[in-house]
């Protein structure tokens, strides 16, 4: 391993900066315990019912979005729901939510587009779930049905909504431009092609087996520690409450 390849950062983070095996088995082994311990206390524990909406709803709302307005941004939509007993279904009160969820590293991007995006799922979701909910389906089938019926979802993050549905047994992950880089060295100009796609998922689940870890926990780990973070998540610790 180059010494170099990998660094040592406050509160247990570590930063990666190359993907040779062995500095990604050693990264994936210092934080096993950690991300482990993250993706239970997210763990929904449900494939269906309020859980699945809401993250499917985080996804949407990640899109080329930082991930602090994002955690804002849903968590303001939660608690609207909570107050008001229902879900949120008109793009202007979305809209304003998502405007107004500015953080430390950054905004939401895109919001007159997302919040019709959620109204529009908010709405099918409440005519009939069925199209968004599992029904038996493996991961894969499942994140390619979200990409059919969600507007706004392409593969990437339709696999981030079904990876937080079981995060710690799911077989597929968010390949986004954090793991391309980590994996290419280089920053896709476009959308990643499918066939790239496969082929990097592919890496991270022979990881995965590897280590006897769940794809998406393998894949946090990395994400995080491309970034030189450790993120719990834990803004989606009680997603699994039906609120609305």
């Amino acid at each position: 391993m180059n010494e170099s390849s990998l660094q040592y950062g406050f509160d247990g983070a570590i930063k990666l900066r190359g993907a040779d095996s062995e500095t990604l088995d050693i990264a994936v082994e210092l934080s096993r315990e950690r991300y482990t311990t993250f993706a239970c206390a997210i763990d929904p524990q449900a494939d269906d019912g309020d859980a699945v909406y809401w993250r499917i709803v985080f996804a949407l709302l990640s899109v080329h979005s930082p991930i602090g307005a994002t955690f804002k941004a849903y968590r303001t939509l939660r608690l609207w729901s909570i107050r008001f007993g229902r879900k949120p279904r008109f793009h202007q009160t979305i809209e304003r939510i998502l405007r107004s969820s500015n953080a430390d590293d950054g905004a939401i991007m895109y919001a007159p587009t997302k919040a019709w995006y959620v109204a529009d799922f908010t709405r099918a979701w409440e005519s009939d779930s069925t199209p968004f909910t599992r029904q038996g389906d493996t991961d894969h089938e499942w994140r390619l049905r979200l990409v059919r019926n969600v507007r706004g979802l392409g593969i990437a993050k339709a696999s981030f909504a079904v990876a937080l549905c079981n995060p710690l047994t799911a077989t597929v992950c968010c390949i986004d431009t954090h793991i391309y880089q980590l994996f290419t060295g280089a920053v896709p100009r476009k959308a990643i092609k499918p066939v790239v796609y496969y082929a990097l998922e592919a890496q991270i689940r022979r990881l995965a087996k590897r280590h006897k870890l769940g794809v998406f926990v393998v894949q946090w780990i990395l994400w995080d520690a491309k970034r030189g973070i450790s993120e719990s998540h834990s803004a989606l610790s009680d997603s699994g409450r039906k609120v609305a």
